[in-house]
């Protein structure tokens, strides 16, 4: 991952090994806190937590692959 702050002058250089793909994307700053732990990214420590209790417990439904 690559984070570009605003005014700043980059070049981005890759080399991939294989046949790859890349995804960029953009967005204003957020300004807000951000915590991560495994796939969940919320706000606060408590969210995340939370979070993951709500998914232990099977609050998430199903994901169901053809």
């Amino acid at each position: 991952m690559i984070v570009l702050g605003t005014g700043t002058s980059e070049v981005i250089s890759m080399t991939a090994e294989e046949d790859a793909r890349v995804l960029f994307l953009s967005s204003a700053p957020l300004d807000e806190p951000v915590v991560s732990h495994g796939p969940f990214v919320l706000n606060t420590y408590e969210e995340v937590q939370r979070a993951i209790m709500d998914y232990h417990d099977g609050k998430m439904g199903n994901l169901i692959e053809t």
